[in-house]
This record gives C-alpha cells, structure tokens and sequence, in this order.
C-alpha cells in the first residue's frame, strides 16, 4: 500500500459522485433552513428567508463543496490523519470567509449566536462529508476508520444539533 498513489486526477474523478449524493440531503437541509428562517426574525417572512434563509443556504452549499469537493481536491496538504480533522480544518476557514462576508453584528447577543452556530454547523457538514470519502481512498484501513467513526460522528452530531439550536434560537430572537 505504500506504492499505491492517489493522484489528483484520481480524487478528482471521485467528486461527481460524492457531491451527487452530498447534494440529494442538501436540497432537503437547505429548504428547512430556508422555511425556518423566514418564520424567525424581526421582519417578514420573505424579508427573514432573504436575509437569513439565502445566507443559510450558502452556507450549506460551502459546507458541501468543502468537504465533497475541496477536501478530496486539497487532501494530502490538510492537516492531520483522520478524514474528518481534514474536513474541519477546510470548513473552518471557510466558515471565517463566509462569517465575514456576511457582517454580522458582533455587538448584539442575537449576532454572536448565529455567529457561533455556523462555526458548529458548517465544521460538522463538511467533516462528515470528508469522512463519507474515505471509502473512495486507497489508504485507509477498516480498524481506523471505525476508530475514526467511534469519536468523530458523536462530536459532528452534537456540534451539528448544538450549532442548528444556537441557530434557530439566534433567528428567533433578532
């Protein structure tokens, strides 16, 4: 297994069908968060979905092409061994850009909530999209994968239920 390479060629061949599958429960996600978004906040319900629901979505997609697209793309040069450390380490940074240009008011509670919840929810999307490509790789090993899964899915679905509660609560209280 040591000779074995893995190209970029050969990841990026990977991608349609790992982003097919990503996109099928993302278009499901996406519209919840959309219809959720427009109920909460301060004005309308298309004025809510236009402000939080579109920013909600991109979020979603970021954290789909991060960790379905970027991840298998930029795999050997993301810190760390564990698929899921790698796609959190690309999620974060993109979670840091989209946070920014989103422009969040930082100076009000409602602000920092939401702020906080998608620096737990996008992290936690893209690193189990990142772990769902281990089985395409060629250097895995079955015992540390299910090692891998044993500690990582109980934290992705606590910073993702965590992340989507802090949200909600965020949107409702603007």
């Amino acid at each position: 297994m040591r000779t074995k390479t893995f190209t970029f060629k050969e990841r990026a061949v990977l991608i349609p069908i790992e982003l097919v599958e990503a996109m099928k429960a993302f278009l499901l996600i996406a519209a919840v968060f959309f219809i959720i978004s427009g109920l909460g906040g301060p004005l309308g319900f298309w004025a809510n979905a236009t402000n939080f629901g579109l920013f909600a979505v991109l979020a979603l997609l970021c954290a789909v092409i991060g960790g379905a697209v970027l991840n298998p793309l930029l795999l050997p040069y993301l810190p760390g061994r564990a698929f899921s450390i790698k796609g959190f380490s690309i999620s974060i940074v993109i979670a840091l850009i989209l946070l920014y240009l989103r422009d969040i008011n930082l100076s009000v509670w409602p602000g920092k909530v939401e702020a906080m919840a998608w620096l737990l929810i996008i992290p936690a999307m893209a690193g189990y999209l990142a772990m769902n490509f281990t089985g395409c790789s060629t250097y895995t090993s079955l015992s540390g994968v299910k090692r891998e899964m044993r500690w990582a899915l109980p934290l992705q679905m606590a910073c993702g239920a965590v992340g989507i509660v802090m949200w909600i609560g965020a949107i409702f209280t603007y």
